[in-house]
């Protein structure tokens, strides 16, 4: 009991439960011995601290895939008012076999560095406090043991479905016991519980492996599947490297056929479009079509993206005003930070109070007209900034700001359920299972540079199923990085993700654009299997060449795909050994030809124990080239 509630007092110096005050009576909350329930599945502690009325709950569920799905909640049925400094969605003892943390860190355009460290004693934490999860890598943390691996050691993860500020802890005390935390962030005066209230906390997903980080993976990815509604992952082509804000109703028709020529089945008009948005300074709130740019409505080109066979997107960032805007001009308290004044900015804009009922009116009404104005099948949804100061009347409300989101894309997916919603923070900067719940896409990365991609998905693949992740081919060279790369490398970084173009075709060398189609076609060919599927990663992390396997349902077939970025030291490269196939089967491997004839070549046939322990000699050898493989099973 005290293991999976722990409260200070009686010798104990470890992370307490929860941390409350009531400031009437001048005490300090002190919970008392947890009374305990449990059925097959699931364990229930709950306590109480009789003298201020604090009453915490914790439910520890064993779900399907192997995961444990911890959830708290906190009631005042006290007499006066309870100040809450934190309280953890989950504190777990740590097993003595975990000797190091993996954290994330990043920022934009650079997303997904893995931070890999000795834990002997101490604290080390994976922290959010921007408002959203930001581009650190969001709200998971990892134990191991040194020995570790992608496919072999013991491991233990948590990540918060929540998404806003957080703080995730392994914490060693110096007798060697330990402890894992997950919890929302509260700032001071953010949680003041008053008579009758009840706070119920983000949920926590804890999931341990015996076989390396991929076995994390694998529950992870089904958690994912789980929370987000299924859908088609179309080949998606998105305007805004191709035309930036210089989108109109002609110049967007044209787009539309050449990418529908390329195989693209969704267009996706991206930022520009709205009332006055000629660049990142103003219009934000105004979602009013721009009648110079398009003067009679979306609608023809949206009748054009259908007569080219394709759906239609649009981007927006509902939760953003500009001071430079209708919306703020008539409604300047409607924004976080109020009353403060000179506000401070992210990219000229201001955050919107999701919390205010007024503002989720407002918004609701503006989404909803769009989208049932227009047939509009997906929604790019933005978050360009971070929320600073996340006040209102001088008190922090980030959690408020969260949860006026959740609300607001929850009574849009209500009444519009067909319509699908990509998570776009500045690219990866809001990638987690609360989001999730409403989200059926995540914007990786605004990086379209396909070798900073490499390690930016990997990463981003611990928690997150790949065919989540937009995957974008980019314009060479690369607009952010100065990068050529090839278009065969491109594609194939692009292949093990959902699939898009990010480029303007009329600049692609038509030499570029017949292998584009050739790899969307094989993408078409295969996205269903893959998106259900098993993702191995193979290689470790900082490796080079990459490489990754998806399995299918059934273990029937597999993409195996081989990535080199820089030129090897020696001629004669180590074989590259499999994992996850059936070692009695027998497999027909045919590696794809991305240009010329035939459109693919026979490996040749081995059975899956030769391929797991001796493998094949695959590394492709050169610089940014790479190999994809096709594994049939033909036998057991």
């Amino acid at each position: 009991g005290p293991l999976l509630m722990p409260e200070h007092g009686q010798g104990f110096h470890g992370v307490p439960q929860i941390e409350a005050a009531c400031l009437k009576t001048c005490r300090r909350t002190r919970l008392g011995t947890p009374v305990i329930s449990s059925d097959l599945t699931s364990i229930v502690l709950e306590a109480r601290d009789v003298e201020t009325g604090l009453a915490v709950s914790s439910a520890y569920r064993l779900m399907d895939d192997g995961g444990l799905a911890v959830t708290c909640k906190a009631e005042n049925s006290g007499p006066a008012a309870l100040d809450i400094h934190r309280a953890a969605s989950a504190l777990l003892p740590v097993p003595d076999w975990a000797s190091e943390v993996l954290t994330h860190a990043g920022a934009w355009g650079r997303e997904g560095h893995q931070a890999r460290r000795d834990w002997p004693a101490g604290r080390i934490e994976q922290l959010g406090r921007s408002g959203r999860p930001g581009f650190d890598g969001g709200p998971t943390l990892t134990v191991c043991e040194a020995a570790t691996t992608e496919l072999a050691g013991r491991a233990l993860a948590v990540h918060l479905a929540w998404s806003g500020p957080f703080r995730l802890a392994a914490d060693r005390a110096r007798d060697g016991s330990a402890q894992i935390l997950a919890e929302r962030l509260f700032f001071p005066g953010e949680c003041r519980l008053q008579p009758g209230e009840m706070l119920l906390l983000p949920e926590a997903i804890i999931v341990q492996s015996h076989t390396g980080f991929n076995g994390l993976s694998d529950v992870f990815h089904s958690q994912f599947r789980q929370r987000s509604r299924p859908m088609r992952r179309r080949v998606q082509f998105n305007t805004w490297e191709a035309r930036y804000f210089a989108v109109d109703e002609s110049g967007c028709i044209a787009l539309a056929k050449a990418a529908a020529d390329l195989g693209a089945e969704r267009f996706v008009l991206d930022d520009g479009w709205f009332s006055g948005r000629r660049n990142d300074t103003s219009s934000l709130g105004d979602w009013r079509v721009d009648t110079g740019q398009f003067p009679n409505g979306l609608q023809p080109l949206i009748d054009a993206v259908h007569e080219a066979g394709m759906d239609f997107g649009l981007w927006v960032e509902p939760e953003m005003v500009s001071p430079d805007s209708d919306l703020y001009r008539a409604h300047p308290d409607w924004v976080l930070g109020f009353p403060e004044r000179n506000l401070p900015t992210g990219r000229n804009q201001l955050v919107l109070n999701l919390a205010l009922s007024a503002v989720q009116e407002h918004l609701h009404g503006a989404i909803t007209a769009l989208l049932d104005t227009y047939p509009i099948a997906y929604l790019k949804w933005d978050c360009n900034r971070d929320l600073y100061p996340a006040t209102r009347n001088g008190l922090d409300r980030s959690g408020d700001q969260t949860e006026g989101l959740y609300n607001l894309l929850d009574r849009i997916s209500g009444t519009h359920p067909h319509v699908e919603i990509e998570s776009c923070a500045s690219g990866g900067g809001r990638i987690d299972a609360g989001i999730a719940r409403f989200a059926n896409r995540f914007w990786t990365s605004d990086a379209t540079d396909a070798i900073d991609r490499i390690r930016i998905q990997r990463a981003a693949s611990l928690v997150v199923p790949p065919e989540m992740l937009g995957t974008h081919v980019g314009p060479s060279p690369n607009p952010m990085t100065g990068r050529p790369v090839p278009m065969v490398f491109r594609i194939l970084t692009a292949l093990f993700g959902h699939f898009g173009i990010e480029a303007d075709p009329d600049k692609m060398p038509d030499c570029d654009q017949d292998v584009l189609r050739r790899g969307i076609g094989i993408y078409r060919d295969h996205r269903d299997w893959m998106a259900c599927g098993r993702w191995v990663r193979i290689s470790a992390g900082a490796s080079d060449p990459d490489v990754q396997l998806v399995i299918a349902l059934g273990g029937n077939q597999a993409l195996l795909r081989i990535l080199r970025v820089d030129t090897p030291v020696r001629p004669l490269q180590p074989r590259i050994r499999l994992a996850g196939l059936e070692p009695q089967a027998r497999y027909r491997l045919n590696e794809f030809v991305m240009e010329g004839d035939p459109p693919f070549w026979l490996v040749g046939e081995f059975s899956g124990a030769g391929l797991m322990v001796e493998g094949l000699m695959l590394d492709p050898g050169r610089a940014l080239t790479g190999r994809l493989i096709h594994l049939e099973r033909i036998g057991r």
